[in-house]
């Protein structure tokens, strides 16, 4: 520890906010409020708030932060971002620092983001001790009131003169623009001490249990009343989530001026907002205000601890200082959910941790900029039905996609914006076929373009079929409407005359509303053709004059009939939300192992690396984890079948 006198720290300050090489921010007074922002003269800085309005995760992840800029007339001449100036951060309190550090394991721990980690890499981080604690903190309860790792210098003001920790070169280098720097003594050190454990322990709120046991309190009461209690108040304005340091999610969309610039932008997102679940076509996963708020908490203290081991939730109070209806507060909803507890067993392999990014091996080389589409020609484009067309895409690098089947790719219409597609051709081809139905504005504008038109491709993203497993085995396929083309990448790879011989007995329901909504008639024409296929079709309805010569009914129906051999099929289903239940459920009554469903879910995809958290589902990332499941993985997560 160092120690410099409140003159010279403000000389150091001035010297910092008059070099040109740094941008210089710290908190600052906003009316009665604290705010993190630029600062003008030594004398804005204030390092005795007691909380920001928002976090400092605004200056890692920007409110609003320009991806990427093009030109409608050269869509993929993409201008990428000037390099900024290094950012000198000032004053950010423990508990932000754990909360930044649980941000680079969430943005860095794969698929890493090249945006933010240089805007990370190029910032200098300078923490300070908590001096005034205001009363919905609980930070102490928390334990982050004090922070190991993560920064570069850390401060502690005692009036007259400030303490100084170095942690880093970076935190070094920087101090030696200081005059008058001396060591610190065992007094001040004492006197450091004194201030953290008295902050710690001003900091707690009364919360019943510890934070490492939030996870299993959670797992235990899934549906308990207090959700519902406490939601029927909530105004879904998601401002908890907005103030929240540990919220990462985002939306990204594309904007287009009035001279045919275009850029794609990401902005904050909340899971309290009713449209982000909402896929195309108007259905929301989450539709219940009880599913939303609850999927806060356990995101918080379940799926996260999940995914990466620490409870995020830092205890700064900000979200319950901004709730109206006072339902947001993380002590008061615990010791609620607590108190309603019937049984409560604590699951001691669940511990949080915080992390640093110093702690996170990267591969520098392999950060990219994740929503940066590569060009793509459409070579062919054939109508299907009323609304749907299939298009035939190669990327124009000349490589193939590498897709398996049962992936999908972000389809890029710059100035319009990006949709999830799954690959509906199987993966030796050269060019890749998409089949789109005409549903929201990316759709749409898909459906207005012609052969040769351009394209933006991000993928192949998630997990597909593995075409291994079931070699040797029979296999039965289940399609309802859409979920057609997903399963003819795996019905085509399967089919193949270089694969026929690996795969037993092949038989294909499909099934539709009507008989003008079939899809691949020919094909399936064909299908049938071939030696050991098996083809059953059905419709829900035959309108008068129409001509059909399949069944009429529901797709379950076709199932019983299907004569299968139950103990040596796998048996995979895609279809609208709706048939996951009745169909695995007449599998299960045939006594077809669980182990031998195989489901592809649809949700909101809209990053493709499990990053901006629209498509999870508990744990699992949609994009990331899936689209393609073992029912036998998923079958007890509430949300993936209801």
């Amino acid at each position: 520890m160092k120690v410099i006198s409140k003159q010279d720290f403000n000389d150091f300050i001035t010297t910092l906010i008059n070099d040109g090489s740094l941008d210089v921010h710290g908190v600052k007074a906003k009316d009665e409020k604290f705010v993190f922002g630029e600062l003008e003269s030594s004398d804005d800085l204030r390092l005795d708030y007691d909380t920001t309005i928002l976090p400092p995760k605004k200056y890692f992840m920007p409110q609003y932060e320009t991806l990427m800029k093009c030109s409608l007339k050269s869509p993929f001449d993409i201008k990428e971002k000037k390099p900024q100036k290094p950012l000198v951060l000032i004053g950010v309190h423990p508990y932000d620092i754990i909360a930044i550090n649980q941000m680079d394991a969430y943005y860095c721990n794969d698929d890493v983001s090249k945006s933010y980690l240089d805007r990370r890499k190029n910032t200098i981080l300078i923490g300070s001790d908590v001096l005034n604690i205001h009363d919905k903190a609980f930070f102490g309860s928390m334990n982050t009131g004090q922070v190991e790792n993560g920064y570069d210098l850390f401060l502690t003001d005692l009036d007259d003169k400030v303490v100084i920790e170095i942690k880093s070169k970076k935190g070094e280098d920087l101090l030696n623009k200081a005059a008058m720097v001396r060591e610190a003594s065992d007094v001040e050190k004492q006197k450091v001490t004194a201030i953290r454990t008295a902050a710690q322990g001003r900091a707690k709120r009364g919360m019943k249990i510890e934070p490492k046991q939030w996870y299993s309190l959670l797992d235990q009461n899934y549906t308990s009343k207090v959700w519902k209690d406490q939601s029927d108040k909530c105004l879904a304005c998601g401002t908890c989530t907005l103030v929240c340091p540990t919220c990462f999610c985002y939306d990204v969309n594309d904007e287009i001026d009035l001279k045919g610039n275009s850029k794609r932008v990401r902005t904050w997102d909340g899971c309290l907002l009713r449209q982000f679940s909402e896929v195309a076509g108007g259905e929301v996963f989450r539709e219940d205000i009880k599913d939303r708020y609850r999927h806060r908490f356990f995101r918080k203290g379940k799926y996260l601890p999940d995914r990466l081991g620490f409870t995020a939730c830092v205890g700064c109070g900000r979200c319950s200082t901004q709730c109206i209806p006072d339902i947001a507060d993380p002590v008061k909803v615990m010791n609620l959910v607590f108190d309603n507890s019937e049984t409560f067993i604590q699951d001691e392999d669940k511990q949080p941790k915080s992390i640093s990014l110093d702690a996170i091996e990267i591969d520098e080389d392999e950060a990219t900029p994740l929503h940066h589409p590569f060009p793509a020609t459409i070579t062919k484009i054939e109508d299907l039905t009323e609304r749907e067309k299939l298009f035939e895409i190669e990327l124009d690098s000349g490589e193939k996609l590498g897709h398996e089947p049962g992936q999908f790719v972000e389809v890029s219409i710059m100035g319009v914006g990006e949709a999830p597609i799954s690959i509906a051709s199987p993966p030796k081809r050269k060019r890749f076929d998409l089949v789109i139905r005409n549903v929201g504005e990316v759709t749409n504008k898909l459906h207005e373009m012609k052969k040769g038109d351009k394209v933006g491709i991000r993928g192949p993203f998630g997990t597909g079929f593995d075409v291994d497993q079931y070699k040797g085995r029979d296999l039965l396929f289940i399609a309802a409407g859409l979920g057609l083309p997903p399963l003819r990448s795996l019905i085509a790879h399967v089919l193949d005359k270089d694969n026929r011989k690996d795969y037993g007995k092949v038989t294909i329901l499909h099934g539709c509303k009507e008989p003008c909504e079939v899809l691949f008639d020919s094909e399936i024409g064909k299908w049938q053709e071939i030696e050991n296929v098996n083809v059953l079709r059905t419709v829900d309805r035959c309108p008068e004059g129409e001509c059909w010569d399949g069944d009429i009914g529901l797709i379950t129906k076709l199932i019983p009939k299907s004569n299968f051999d139950q103990k040596n099929t796998f048996c995979m289903i895609i279809g609208p939300p709706v048939v996951y239940p009745f169909c695995i459920q007449i599998l299960l009554d045939l006594s077809v192992p669980e182990e031998r469903i195989i489901v592809s879910l649809e949700r909101r995809m809209k990053c493709g690396v499990g990053k901006c958290g629209h498509c999870q589902i508990n744990n699992l990332y949609v994009c990331k984890d899936g689209p393609v499941f073992n029912y036998k993985d998923i079958k007890d997560l509430p949300e993936a079948f209801e």
